[in-house]
This record gives C-alpha cells, structure tokens and sequence, in this order.
C-alpha cells in the first residue's frame, strides 16, 4: 500500500510537475542559508549518538543564538527553580525538542538582512503563532506540543524568504494588501511567481525537515487534496491554522488585535476538540509568554 503523506520524494516529483513548485526550489538557493549554526545543529542532532555537550559546542559558536537560548529557558515561561547558566544546562533540562525549536527561532530571526517593521511583524507573527500552536497542542494532546511550535513558527516563512529576496517586491505587496486591492494569493502572484507557501515548503525540503512540516507548509492556506497529505500533516495543518487565528485575534504581527474574532467557534477548533475554556485560558496566557519570547528573540517588549 502507498504512504499517502508527502515525502522528499514526492515533493522533488511535484516539482517536476508543478512549475510554480520547481520555480520557488530554483529560488532558495538564492536565499541567504539559515545561519551556519542552525544547519550544522540540524546535523548534530541527526546523529543518534549525540550528546548535550557535542549539541552546546555547535550552538555557542554563535553568541547571538546561545545567549537567546539561555534567557528563553530562564524565562518564566519554563519557570525553572534554579537559574541555567550553561548551554548545556539547557540541553539537559528543556530536552532537545525545545532547544530545538529555540534555535530554529534565532535562525528564522538571523536570515533578515535588515530589520524594519516590515521584518519585526513577520517575526512577531512567527513567534505568537508557535507559541498558540504549542498550547493549543498541550490542551488538545493531538500533537508534539515542539512539532506545533516548529509548524507555527514557520507556516509564514516563505513571506521571510520573499522579502529577502526582494525587498522592493514585497513592501509594495503588503501595501497592495492593506490598501485592499486585492487578497492575498492574487495579489502574491503579480510580483512573485510563486505564493509564500510554495517557496515556504520548498525552503524547509532544503533544510530536510520534517515531511509532515512540509505539507503543513505548502497548505495551511488551502484543503490539502487528501492523496498528498497524511494524518498526522492535517491535525499539524489544523493546529497551525487555529495558532494563527489566535495571533489574528491578539494582534500578533498585525498592525491592530481583532477582538471579536473568535477562535474556538472555527472549524479547525471543532476538528481539533478545542473547548472554549482551553481558548480563554490561552487567550489569557498567551501575550505575557509573547512578551517574553519577544525580549528573548528580538530584544523588545
């Protein structure tokens, strides 16, 4: 019986098949590579023998990423009893799936080539929709609260990739969007020639990420034909589409919060068995753990 759910193989076939596809892989290899430390770590954690301390070795080469990895798991977010002063320290104490989402959240951060508001948003949506998707997964225990961490964190990262790749291109999008000419998948094809989701998917296929990562990717903007996608890729797809809605309705990485938005009254809600209790509770401890990771990453309230 054929797997159903996408695969590296598939995705290279597609490609093949799909010239948008095929024209967003031609375009990552023009991108700026995700710091050094980011897919060396990637690799060192591919190493069934690896250690806290072979993991800490590569991360501190990079200050940057070590330090905000430090004052994250300080944070009283994780709210530890003791303070964690080494990076191995952190290792040991948040596990590797944690860390691992900490440092591909520098690393989204470091592929910037300038930071202005246009950036700062796109990161703040970054962040708010990984920590949404992290907790809607812990309420629901359908999914690896880090995997929804990592699916929130990079469901937008093709918009990250338009925009270094053409600055220009991408704040007349965004004015295009917010001046209503236009939704947004309309709109992305008159200056790009493929959608934020496309070169998003093809970006993590070149890191090697997960497959479920991938399709979660490539269709949390439209239903996934069934064939090309599993399971466990839809409940990642549902959890990150309702980790966004939160962000819409907070205001993370929006120009302004949307309050009579209603996030547990959606479908993805429904599909996921989110109550409304767990919404409110989430809607309620969100900003301040927002808050935090935005001192963390960016250096800002």
């Amino acid at each position: 019986m054929r797997n159903n759910s996408l695969t590296t193989e598939s995705f290279t076939e597609w490609t093949e098949s799909d010239p948008e596809l095929a024209c967003a892989l031609a375009a990552v290899a023009e991108l700026p590579a995700m710091t050094d430390i980011v897919s060396d770590f990637l690799v060192t954690i591919e190493d069934p023998d690896w250690t806290a301390k072979s993991v800490a070795q590569v991360i501190s080469r990079d200050p940057v990423v070590a330090a905000s990895i430090l004052k994250a798991a300080n944070s009283a977010y994780y709210s530890f009893q003791r303070q964690i002063s080494n990076l191995e320290g952190a290792i040991a104490v948040l596990g590797l799936s944690t860390i691992k989402s900490l440092v591909l959240a520098a690393g989204v951060k470091s592929m910037n080539k300038r930071f202005g508001l246009i950036e700062k948003l796109l990161l703040e949506d970054a962040i708010g929709c990984a920590l949404c998707a992290r907790e809607i997964a812990r309420k629901t225990r359908c999914y690896d609260p880090e995997e929804a961490f990592l699916g929130g964190l990079l469901r937008h990262i093709g918009k990250i990739a338009m925009n270094n790749l053409d600055t220009e291109k991408y704040s007349q999008l965004v004015q295009d969007v917010y001046n209503g000419e236009g939704d947004l998948a309309t709109l992305e094809r008159q200056h790009f020639p493929y959608s934020h989701a496309a070169i998003g998917a093809a970006l993590l296929h070149h890191w090697n990420l997960s497959p479920q990562l991938v399709a979660c990717v490539l269709y949390h903007n439209i239903p996934a034909p069934p064939e090309k996608i599993g399971e466990q890729a839809r409940i990642l797809t549902n959890l990150v589409n309702l980790g966004g809605l939160f962000c819409t309705r907070l205001g993370f990485g929006q120009r302004t919060p949307m309050p009579e938005l209603q996030p547990a009254a959606s479908p993805c809600a429904a599909t996921l068995d989110l109550e409304q209790e767990d919404s409110d509770d989430i809607l309620e401890k969100i900003p301040e753990a927002f808050r935090q990771a935005c001192e963390s990453f960016m250096g800002h309230h």
